[in-house]
């Protein structure tokens, strides 16, 4: 049976500030289609083809937990205490999180009635030589970032799918006010459907950038719910940059923080040293799926998240895989970093 999926997704982005005792910064792009469709070839009824919503089958289950266990606050990693009684709201987070990476499955999902394909990438780095960009020092770290940001969007995109699945990208959506300006539209977008003409490798012909997307914008929103009426577009919006947020904080957490590995799960009230750390498995059991080496091609999850550390050496970028902070770094396991994608010098 042939299979051919087309999503048409929006991004949502967040960044991290400096990581305690490592000096990296990060920035997550988190995919979620807003129209998904499925054609199948060669099935025992046929050609058949079906299209859904899963924008919406998310948000549903979003709020579906808020309602559950009365958890109306802003979804923010940070905001979690590292230690103390475990609360119901602590529950809703765990779950959260836990509805999120079902959601990046391609197949098997026990919790959807199917697979919704949202992806997420993140990309860890150093503030080093922001002397290579011009502007005064708050342009220059910001033009810095953007670069990162365009380096994670062009070998995300290229890695996370492919000619069997297909993407469009209809908006980009970053969480929070803009710097001292907004991120450039020019730096980060339009550099991609130009690149070709500037000697770097185009778009591959799997990625499209929707004429819907207004002018190849990138919109600035906040991602406090509670401005919003609720079941807007702008609240949907507000949820999935939560979303995003945690699955930043989860990642940070599990690989430069260090996850003591415990199978029986608190009750509501009880008294747990590292709170942010059982939040986070459901993360961090689904980034240890790359120990399986080759294998880790069959699973649900394969090439639905990708996860590098960059850095400059000798004026050209690196890039590296991160792996949890306690598993065993197997040489050439895993997923593609993206210096498999970025190959073009940029």
């Amino acid at each position: 049976m042939k299979e051919l999926v087309y999503s048409k997704v929006i991004i949502y982005h967040d960044e991290t500030k400096q990581i305690e005792k490592t000096n990296l910064k990060g920035h997550v792009l988190l995919f979620v289609p807003k129209e998904l469709t499925i054609k199948r070839e060669g099935t025992l009824f046929g050609n058949e083809e079906i299209t859904y919503n899963p924008l919406v089958e998310l948000y549903n289950r979003i709020m579906n937990i808020r309602k559950c266990y009365n958890s109306y606050h802003k979804f923010h990693f940070n905001e979690i205490s590292k230690s103390g009684k475990w609360t119901k709201y602590n529950e809703a987070e765990k779950e959260l999180l836990n509805i999120g990476v079902e959601a990046l499955k391609s197949k098997n999902t026990t919790i959807f009635p199917r697979p919704l394909f949202c992806k997420i990438a993140i990309i860890f780095y150093h503030m080093y030589r922001i002397d290579l960009f011009g502007g005064d020092k708050k342009e220059k770290r910001l033009r810095y970032h953007e670069t990162l940001l365009r380096m994670l969007l062009k070998g995300s995109i290229h890695y996370l799918y492919d000619k069997h699945h297909q993407v469009e990208i209809e908006k980009i959506i970053s969480d929070g006010e803009p710097y001292h300006r907004k991120l450039s539209d020019e730096r980060i977008l339009r550099r991609l459907i130009i690149d070709d003409s500037l000697g770097k490798s185009p778009l591959r012909e799997y990625v499209k950038i929707s004429p819907s997307c207004p002018s190849c914008e990138i919109i600035h929103q906040s991602s406090q719910h509670k401005d919003y009426e609720e079941n807007s577009e702008e609240y949907i919006h507000a949820n999935m940059l939560q979303l995003a947020d945690m699955f930043l904080g989860a990642v940070v957490h599990s690989c430069y923080k260090g996850i003591k590995i415990s199978r029986i799960l608190p009750s509501i009230g009880q008294k747990v040293d590292d709170k942010r750390g059982v939040v986070s498995m459901p993360v961090k059991e689904m980034l240890d799926k790359r120990k399986r080496g080759k294998n880790f091609r069959y699973s649900s999850h394969y090439k639905s998240f990708s996860l590098s550390r960059a850095y400059l050496e000798n004026d050209q970028w690196h890039f590296d895989n991160i792996m949890t902070k306690d598993i065993e770094i197997v040489q050439g396991a895993g997923q593609l970093t993206l210096l498999d994608l970025l190959n073009d010098g940029e």
